[in-house]
């Protein structure tokens, strides 16, 4: 029974060593799992900043080309009739929006829905401009009745998307 004792005395203090061990090297081993996870979120904050602002100015300049004056004056041309000028306004919208979406990962949701509001907005005024005009007509009588239609919205959403965008950016950075 004294051989049981003593070796149990032996055995005793070493697992508790061996416990204490293997609690210190997971203390260890997840404080060093900690930092590097901090230092690999730190890491990829730091490259995200300059795609994040690349990203805020895209589409600051998607909203600039997307406003009527700008949009007429960058795809007509003198001899454009309504019908040409229509299909070229659509095509440029669609072109724009389309180089630009992957951006929205950088952006809130809400900004995004904005955008996206205020192309459909536009691609509807310029729709109901068309049955206004004589599809031979030229284009610039097109071009004049979408303006006056964009002046004349109460809430024109590409504006709002703008100093939405704006703001965001302002807050973020």
């Amino acid at each position: 029974m004294t051989t049981f004792t003593e070796q149990f005395g032996f055995v005793l203090p070493a697992i508790l060593v061996m416990m204490l061990a293997v609690y210190m090297l997971n203390k260890v081993l997840n404080h060093d799992h900690t930092r590097r996870v901090f230092e690999y979120k730190k890491s990829a904050a730091k490259q995200m900043v300059p795609l994040r602002a690349q990203a805020y100015e895209r589409l600051t300049l998607l909203l600039e080309r997307m406003q009527p004056t700008n949009l007429l004056a960058r795809v007509q041309t003198p001899k454009m009739n309504t019908q040409s000028l229509h299909r070229v306004l659509i095509q440029s919208i669609r072109s724009e929006y389309d180089h630009n979406m992957s951006q929205q990962v950088y952006i809130s949701d809400e900004t995004w829905s904005l955008i996206n509001q205020g192309k459909d907005q536009l691609i509807s005024v310029i729709n109901a401009q068309i049955t206004d005009t004589d599809p031979r007509a030229e284009g610039i009588e097109l071009g004049k009745l979408i303006i006056e239609a964009s002046l004349s919205e109460h809430k024109w959403l590409l504006d709002d998307a703008l100093t939405h965008l704006k703001k965001e950016f302002r807050e973020n950075y």
